[in-house]
């Protein structure tokens, strides 16, 4: 039997707001908004990172 390949959507990319309509204000908040996501995506790579390094040091017990 086949398996058919596992097609795992791709996110879209990132792409930059427009900031030369936007407020002081909403600049900060913007500002507030990207500082969150970089420390989530920091926490990802973090956890990722200690769950290869627990793997790596398995396999080579």
């Amino acid at each position: 039997m086949d398996e058919e390949a596992v097609r795992i959507p791709r996110e879209q990319e990132w792409s930059p707001r427009v900031l030369d309509d936007m407020s002081v204000d909403a600049l900060n908040a913007y500002a507030g908004q990207l500082e969150d996501e970089l420390e989530r995506v920091r926490g990802a790579i973090a956890a990722k990172s200690d769950y290869l390094s627990k793997a790596d040091s398995l396999f080579r017990s």
